[in-house]
């Protein structure tokens, strides 16, 4: 226990200027040789400058400001002696320690909700987040699983077309089959084909019985040689007289030029 543990209560009515007489005077002669108690006055001081920032400010009623006005020229006219004020002695309060006490509380509660709530608005975020990948993810599924559907329905319907496409003396043979709807699409999957370079690509032809051939999409062949185009843009409706596959500059060419890999008669 420090020997001014007695000033302590004293530092906010200090700081308000309420204090005097004999309490006033033993709390500055101590303040002056004491830091620690002058530290402890500059907080005092800082809380209560809170507390008055915090207050409302109140606007006196005119009526009352003019009576007070009015009663003072009349005195100052008449020459009638001033009454005499009489100091108030304010007494040191006993609450007046834990007034200030709850003023701090109440600080740092509200310190502590703004923290809360930016952590809330964080979580929030993160949740909004990843609730747009959920449905970014379930757009996802729905279009593959409808891309699945419409290939199925293109394998298994009646009036699919089922051409094989080979080719010549290559070894082992590259393979193409071709499952195609004029209504519903084309699905076409290859083997055995030689890698290309990053320049060249293999592009599959459409050739109607009338007219020129029609680009039916562009791929590349992986590790196996395998290869496939899968529900490309056609028009609908062409009747399909054969198709080839041929190899062509990267990007693909509007009608072919390059060798014929494979090829095969719609029957």
């Amino acid at each position: 226990m420090n020997g001014h543990v007695q000033f302590e209560e004293d530092f906010e009515l200090y700081a308000l200027g309420v204090l005097d007489g004999d309490d006033k005077a033993a709390a500055e002669a101590h303040l002056a040789g004491c830091t620690e108690c002058r530290a402890k006055l500059a907080v005092a001081r800082g809380r209560m400058a809170l507390l008055g920032m915090a207050a409302p400010s109140i606007v006196p009623d005119p009526q009352v400001r003019e009576r007070v006005l009015q009663d003072f020229r009349l005195r100052r006219g008449s020459a009638l002696p001033l009454p005499t004020v009489t100091p108030i002695r304010y007494r040191r309060s006993r609450w007046a320690p834990l007034w200030a006490m709850a003023a701090v509380v109440l600080l740092a509660g509200a310190g502590w909700l703004r923290f809360e709530n930016g952590r809330l608005s964080r979580e929030l975020a993160d949740l909004e987040a990843e609730h747009q990948q959920l449905v970014e993810n379930n757009r996802q599924f729905a279009a593959e699983a409808a891309r699945a559907q419409a290939a199925l329905e293109v394998l298994t319907a009646p009036e699919t077309v089922k051409v094989e496409l080979v080719a010549g003396a290559a070894r082992p043979v590259p393979q193409g089959k071709a499952f195609y709807n004029s209504s519903r699409g084309l699905i076409f999957y290859a083997t055995n084909l030689a890698p290309l370079p990053a320049s060249r690509t293999y592009e599959l032809w459409l050739i109607p019985s009338q007219g020129a051939p029609v680009g039916a999409g562009l791929f590349n062949s992986d590790a196996h040689g395998n290869g496939e185009v899968v529900l490309p843009s056609l028009p609908r409706g062409l009747t399909a007289k054969a198709f080839a596959v041929t190899i062509e500059p990267a990007g693909g060419v509007p009608a072919p030029t390059g060798p014929k890999v494979l090829i095969g008669a719609a029957s």
